[in-house]
């Protein structure tokens, strides 16, 4: 490390180089999360930008040991200290749509019950019936106003009106765009 002189401007120039190219990057990247919430609140016709998205899915092998994961986003970026495992507990065999109902309600009576803040948007990974059993958890626990939207995979999976559904077009392995 230069103490002095010419070399020890150049080495001053790169550190302020590269905390500049840094902070681009940093910035570009927040610019870019925020642009896609935005997108997303204009889309789904949210009140707020969802700072807070909470994800449900239920797996299971074969037909036995049904667990549902719940993955989380906060401000444009996964929360991993914040994703969940849950055992299914009171259905027996494979029932997504009452396994659904039964994590959904579980997890957000236990937020209220701690106190804590609830998600700005759910997404649930289903269509029609994961979507209703989910929303029917929510009721019970008197969070029906929750805003909640289901991802529906298979074509010709049907999603009530209204709204229309949001049709996505695939451009390639693993990304869609609306159309």
């Amino acid at each position: 490390m230069p103490q002095r002189g010419e070399k020890r401007g150049l080495v001053d120039l790169a550190n302020r180089n590269a905390s500049l190219a840094y902070q681009n990057r940093f910035n570009q990247a927040a610019a870019a999360q925020y642009e896609a919430l935005e997108t997303l609140r204009a889309v789904l016709a949210l009140p707020a930008v969802p700072r807070r998205i909470e994800c449900f899915d239920i797996s299971h092998v074969q037909g036995t040991d049904q667990v549902a994961s719940l993955v989380v986003w906060e401000a444009g970026r996964p929360k991993r200290s914040d994703y969940r495992r849950f055992r299914v507990k009171t259905v027996e065999g494979s029932d997504d749509f009452a396994a659904m109902a039964e994590v959904v309600g579980r997890r957000y009576a236990r937020l209220l019950e701690e106190g804590k803040d609830l998600p700005d948007l759910v997404l649930i990974d289903g269509g029609l019936g994961q979507l209703a059993a989910a929303l029917d958890g929510l009721r019970k626990v008197g969070h029906a106003d929750l805003p909640v939207i289901g991802l529906a995979k298979a074509r010709g999976e049907k999603v009530p009106p209204p709204p229309p559904p949001i049709r996505m077009k695939h451009t390639y392995e693993g990304e869609a765009q609306l159309i």
